[in-house]
């Protein structure tokens, strides 16, 4: 049943209730009643979700509820790329400062030979 046929089964009931509702025992008035107060308190209720979400209840978010998910993902995207650099950046600068405190020249460390001499050494 798509909407359009649960929409006009609603109203068919709805008529017939209507022509014959005070033929009806009054036990099934009641029950009627007591399901429609329970069909109602469902629909506050959902409406009442939606207002603290801050959103209407007939609201939709059509495109821009489909582009979210993916502005998040991009922004997510770059803050670690951001992070990422500004920790290579840091490495970086504390490689120099080791390498400007340290007590050999740092013409040392260009030199081919003390390299390997670093290998064999196991330092």
């Amino acid at each position: 049943m798509n909407n359009r046929d649960e929409l006009q089964f609603a109203y068919q009931i709805k008529r017939r209730l209507n022509a014959d509702g005070g033929k009806l025992p009054a036990a099934t008035l009641e029950r009627l009643r007591a399901g429609r107060e329970q069909a109602l308190g469902r629909q506050r209720q959902a409406v009442g979700v939606a207002r603290v979400a801050g959103v209407p209840a007939s609201f939709s978010f059509g495109w821009l509820g489909q582009l979210a998910p993916l502005v998040v993902l991009v922004g997510g995207l770059v803050s670690i790329n951001y992070w990422h650099q500004s920790q290579q950046t840091l490495e970086i600068a504390d490689v120099d400062a080791q390498v400007l405190v340290d007590e050999l020249p740092p013409n040392a460390y260009l030199d081919k030979g003390f390299g390997a001499w670093l290998v064999r050494s196991g330092q």
